[in-house]
């Protein structure tokens, strides 16, 4: 599998009409289904499902989506819910759409009674939460009501060679040159290059959402549909 090892697949609803509606290409859940059966196949683990959350219009498949993926696939897969995130600047994000991840963890709770778990790492994105029959883990990412800017320990490139900082990053870094001149650079300067990048890091938007720098910074965000969730 060429280094390749784990997979993260979205899927926002088991009820296909929704999820057609959220994924903006009439992508059905039965492919998306098979993909994650032919991915356990093929020995990829941890497979995570990642599930955004919209209030009024997937909410109420949360409990039918941690059901369906405990009770098939138990501890192979991890489901991660997600509060609707103002990322980009097209997808006429609201406020009141977001269903903070609280709310998501007493909805399950309520079905499946969950325990609270140990990150597995430093900069850990997901807050993890075990079942309490020992039947897998879910994971909730509270992107809005959380400010996690501060331990961030994430970047993304894009395919035209730009390192974004930040999934509300206003603009990228421009790593090609390096990346294309061997002759000029060796991987240590490469690391140092990108290392050097990081230190200079700024983002905050997640802690001035709702102020007026943050107001600023959301009209000129990057869409995640050019770098990657």
């Amino acid at each position: 599998m060429a280094g390749l090892r784990r997979v993260t697949v979205s899927l926002d609803a088991l009820d296909d009409a929704v999820f057609r509606r959220m994924n903006d290409v009439d992508f059905p859940v039965a492919d998306v289904l098979a993909g994650i059966e032919a991915a356990i196949a093929a020995g990829l683990a941890p497979i995570k499902v990642n599930m955004v959350v919209k209030r009024g219009t997937n909410d109420q498949e949360i409990v039918p989506m941690a059901r369906f993926f405990r009770e098939r696939f138990g501890g192979r897969v991890v489901l991660r819910f997600i509060e609707y995130m103002d990322v980009g600047i097209t997808n006429g994000w609201r406020m009141d759409e977001v269903l903070p991840s609280a709310q998501v963890v007493q909805r399950i709770h309520e079905v499946f009674p969950l325990r609270a778990l140990e990150p597995t790492a430093p900069g850990e994105t997901a807050e993890r939460w075990g079942y309490a029959d020992g039947r897998g883990e879910i994971g909730v990412i509270s992107s809005v009501t959380h400010a996690f800017c501060g331990d961030c320990n994430r970047a993304r490139l894009s395919t035209e060679g730009k390192l974004y900082l930040c999934l509300f990053a206003q603009r990228g870094h421009d790593l090609r040159a390096l990346l294309r001149d061997p002759a000029a650079y060796d991987d240590r300067q490469i690391a140092a290059a990108i290392g050097q990048i990081w230190q200079g890091r700024d983002d905050r938007y997640s802690e001035l959402r709702g102020s007026a720098a943050g107001a600023e910074a959301a009209a000129a965000k990057v869409e995640m549909s050019y770098i990657g969730g």
